[in-house]
């Protein structure tokens, strides 16, 4: 009887029982779904535990180990500028690549493997291309190709099929507008059509399995970058906040959008919960993010001509940026605003010392002439 007993207890309590189905991306499986959740959380150990555990029950499914570099990847994407992780992630992508090999060298029609490879290829051909390495990224795009059109053909109706669609069809005509040095690539493969792409990945966004909310965040990425449309890209990042709201890409990103249509009470409030969380040391919260809230905080402050909070902001955010490997441009513009506040409140001599801190930073945005024009004459004089 004991043993029965203890028998039933591992099977009720152990997830990953023999008796379930393996985990599969041709249905919406909840289990997947809530690792998954982690993941946007950013609460990066449990993901890592979790799918961790799915490798060790099906060690030559490659659903598990996608989604292990997917944890990864999103170490990278909460901060960009930090490489510290790329590595590890090129790693994990090339292990779940080789996984999916064998898998489809017995099953060439497998389907989880041929979308965990095409993914696999997908985002280390994104994070090339985030690391401006365009023709190694372009040179994924045409490997994922046969892979899509493989995948398209066994599942027409899969929605999440259509978020590496509508990437290449919007990407392949938008790239080259922007990044010349793409073209003898891009020359290569099928035309794209940015109209097309960007209905593609709206489809994923609302009615996608798992790539909803990237399709959601590439969305809001491609209003906001190429198509120069903060209130549309707004809409996106609110969503993503509202769906995960520690999240602190999405949150920064609503922020910033906030800002950039004008909503300026409602972006300094996130911003100031960004401060206050990135204080605290919560997970995706860190010391540039934290920059960037300072320095929105300052400007804030100055548009209301509250002065002295202006200057508490901007000297925080300049603090914030000393010993940062690279020069980060919220810092010259911190050291801007300071020398403005200094300049308002007849305090000449600091803001003169400000205005040259500017111009020791690389330019940004032609600050350097800004900077010029208030060392010759105060922010504020008279013409």
């Amino acid at each position: 009887m004991i043993p029965l007993l203890l028998l039933l207890c591992l099977v009720l309590c152990n997830p990953l029982t023999a008796q379930e189905p393996p985990h599969t991306l041709q249905t919406d499986d909840p289990r997947l779904q809530q690792g998954i959740a982690l993941i946007y959380q950013l609460r990066f150990a449990e993901a890592d535990r979790y799918f961790e555990t799915i490798i060790t029950a099906e060690p030559d499914n490659p659903v598990g180990h996608f989604f292990l570099a997917m944890v990864t990847w999103w170490r990278v994407l909460v901060d960009l500028d930090d490489t510290s992780h790329d590595e590890a992630f090129y790693a994990l992508l090339e292990k779940c690549v080789q996984v999916c090999d064998q898998r489809l060298a017995q099953h060439p029609g497998d389907f989880d493997a041929l979308m965990c490879k095409g993914g696999a290829i997908g985002f280390r051909g994104r994070l090339r291309g985030d690391r401006h390495q365009f023709l190694q990224a372009a040179a994924d795009g045409l490997k994922c190709l046969p892979i899509l059109d493989q995948i398209r053909l066994l599942e027409p109706t899969n929605k999440d099929v259509l978020f590496a669609w509508g990437i290449y069809d919007y990407f392949v005509e938008a790239m080259p507008e922007r990044y010349p040095i793409v073209k003898p690539i891009v020359w290569l493969m099928t035309r794209g059509d940015k109209e097309r792409g960007l209905q593609e990945l709206q489809t994923v966004a609302h009615q996608g399995y798992y790539a909803r909310t990237e399709a959601a965040y590439f969305l809001a990425q491609i209003y906001r970058v190429f198509e120069e449309d903060d209130r549309q890209a707004l809409d996106y990042f609110q969503e993503l906040c509202a769906r995960y709201p520690d999240n602190a890409l999405f949150q920064r990103s609503t922020a910033r959008a906030m800002i950039s249509v004008g909503a300026w009470d409602q972006g300094a409030a996130l911003y100031a919960e960004v401060a206050r969380r990135s204080e605290t040391g919560q997970a995706g919260y860190h010391r540039r993010g934290h920059l960037e809230a300072r320095y929105f905080l300052g400007k804030d402050a100055f548009r209301r001509r509250q002065l002295d909070q202006a200057l508490l902001s901007f000297a925080a955010a300049d603090s914030l940026g000393q010993g940062l490997e690279e020069d980060h441009h919220y810092v010259a513009l911190a050291a801007l605003g300071r020398g403005m506040c200094l300049d308002l409140q007849g305090r000449r001599p600091e803001a003169l010392q400000a205005y040259r801190q500017v111009k020791r930073r690389p330019d940004y945005r032609q600050l350097h002439d800004l900077a010029d024009k208030y060392l010759e004459s105060p922010y504020g004089a008279s013409p």
